[in-house]
Parts: C-alpha cells; structure tokens; sequence
C-alpha cells in the first residue's frame, strides 16, 4: 500500500486509543500530534514515538504537510479543525458527532467535495465486531424484517472533561454517547422519519448537558426502536451496553453484562456467537486509509455523520418542545439556547 502521512489533532483520551492502532495500520506514518496543552501533546508523542508535536495545529498542517488528518477534540472543535485540514488539501477522518450544528456539517461535506479529499466520521460501531454480526444476520434475513428495537447506553457523567456541562459544546448524553446506538441502528435498520424523545438535566445540577435521555425513533421502513442514555449511573458503576432487534422471524441482542455477547432466537435452540475479529479502532483507521490509498469511498462518509447528527439533535428539539420531530430538521436546534 502506498505511505501515507498521518498527523493527530487533540492528545486526550481517544488519540491515546488512535494512536496505537495508526502505528499498526502498514503504510502509514504517524508523523506529528498537536494539542493546545504542550505537556499533553509531548506525553503522546513520546508514549508512542510520534517525531513531532506542536501547540498549534494550523502550523502543524503547514509544516509536515499530512495525507490523513484524525481529529480527535472536543465536539465543538470538530467542523473548524477539520474544514482547516481539508483546506490544507489532508483527509480527514474525525470522531463522532460529525458536529453540534448541522450548517457546521454540511460544510465540512461540501468542503471536502471541493478540495477533492476523503471524509470520514469515525462511528465505530460500525466496527465493532458484535454489530458486524448483527449487521450480517439482519442483512441474511435470518430474523425476518427488523419491527422492535432497544438499546441502552449507560455511565457515570463524564466530569473529566468540562466541557461535556455544556450542552452547546457537547450536547448531552444522547448526542455524545447515545449517538453509536442511534447510528448503528440506522445502519442496521434504515433512515429514521421521526423522533419522540424525554429526558433533561436530572443529576448533575452543575450542567447544562441532559443527562438521561430516552427516545422513541420511527424508521421509514416502520420499524419502532426505543433508545436510551445515561450518565445519571453513580462514580463506579460499569460502562454498560444494550442492544436487542426483534424481526419478523427471530429476535436477537447484544448486552456486555453478558459472556456470550450475541444472542439469536429462531423458534429453536438459543444461538450463541462470540464474534473474533480485531479491534475496531484500527479497523476503522485502516479503512480509511485503503479509503485514501484507493480512492474510494470511506465506510462511514460525512453524509452519514449528518444523518445520525440531524437524528439526535432532533430528540433534544423533542425534549424542548415536548413533541414528536418529524425528519428531516429544518433548523439549528444547539445553537446558545436555554435547556
């Protein structure tokens, strides 16, 4: 495969999860990190022997002139640093959400079109190889047409970053955390047409961020899923994941309390699959760079950031106004409101 420069923006908790997995994708060197706090940026890169880290990405971008640019900040950070790299002709592969508003995503789609490069939003779901199994079974048909979905995803707040208190800047824990369980069912399951949501500030009094969010999605196919997040769970209380899809002819989930992590049910004997495959951080990174080194297609493009984007935002329009949303959203819904 061809080399390619890779640079990280943002040395915080999921670049120290990148930058391990970049080291392993062949073909590409990880040249340089750049984070606004020097003593962070410096610990990356000499924990994984990155050569170069700077204060300042826009320099980062002018001096080591990378091919793939993973972006790795603050929600709120994402479409400006992004639009910056793709301007200094890098693709960009960035976390998830895409963005807070959906002007601000629609142009990181546009601005990428424009300067020819690849884009990408690093839902990693999509990865994961339980959800693969997932995707693969629904996709056979061996559970009928998909009808009834849950899913659940729950912590304690995230205090150790404050922004998360702003719902402005983080949007809260539906658009932050429950955002994989909405997009890896609309991968699953289709488009949704409308969303029902409640929820709010309910326990940590400090933020302007919902805390516990539940939602009823409608898809266009007329399938019901009922999501729901918390980071209402006390200091302590494990990460804990659920997903369950019932069909026309089967039923199965995905629960990490459980050993064997997905379950089917056919009319016959349970099925258990324990899904072995590589970790999804790399296998995401790697297919954005065959994505580059190919020119193809990424496996999760802008597009389908915004269309998990305009999902969630449309469940804490929901909440404001306490009334079903039809999709798709017509405006800016975190935009400096009160919550």
């Amino acid at each position: 495969m061809e080399k390619l420069k890779v640079a990280l923006i943002g040395a915080g908790f999921i670049a120290g999860v990148h930058a391990p997995s970049w080291k392993r994708v062949r073909g590409a060197e990880l040249v340089a990190v750049a984070d606004i706090v020097e003593e962070k940026a410096r610990e990356l890169a000499g924990k994984h022997g990155i050569p170069r880290y700077y204060t300042d990405y826009r320099e980062m971008l002018r001096r080591e002139e990378p091919d793939i640019v993973d972006v790795c900040t603050p929600t709120y950070t994402h479409a400006r640093i992004a639009i910056d790299a793709m301007e200094a002709g890098a693709n960009v592969i960035t976390e998830k959400p895409i963005a807070t508003r959906l002007a601000d995503a629609r142009e990181m789609i546009e601005t990428a079109k424009r300067r020819g490069v690849k884009f990408m939003v690093a839902h990693c779901l999509r990865y994961w190889p339980e959800y693969l199994a997932v995707k693969r079974v629904v996709d056979r048909g061996e559970i009928g047409e998909p009808r009834v979905a849950r899913a659940y995803r729950q912590s304690q707040f995230p205090i150790w970053a404050e922004w998360h208190l702003d719902v402005n800047k983080g949007g809260g824990v539906f658009v932050d955390m429950s955002i994989h369980d909405v997009d890896a069912l609309r991968w699953i399951i289709g488009d949704v047409e409308e969303v029902y949501a409640r929820g709010g500030v309910l326990k940590e009094k400090r933020s302007t961020a919902p805390d516990y969010v539940h939602a009823l999605l409608r898809f266009k196919q007329g399938a019901i899923a009922y999501v729901e997040g918390s980071w209402a769970q006390p200091p302590g209380y494990p990460f804990s994941t659920y997903m369950e899809i019932a069909g026309t002819k089967g039923t199965l989930r995905v629960d990490s309390k459980e050993t064997a992590s997905v379950r089917m049910w056919t009319g016959g004997p349970p099925v258990y699959m324990n899904p072995n495959s590589d970790d999804a951080y790399y296998l995401e990174l790697l297919d954005f760079y065959r994505a580059v080194a190919e020119g193809r297609e990424p496996g999760v493009p802008g597009e389908e950031g915004l269309k998990t984007l305009e999902v969630v935002l449309a469940a804490m329009k929901s909440i404001r106004e306490g009334a079903p949303v039809r999709l798709p959203l017509r405006e800016e819904v975190l935009e400096e409101v009160e919550w």
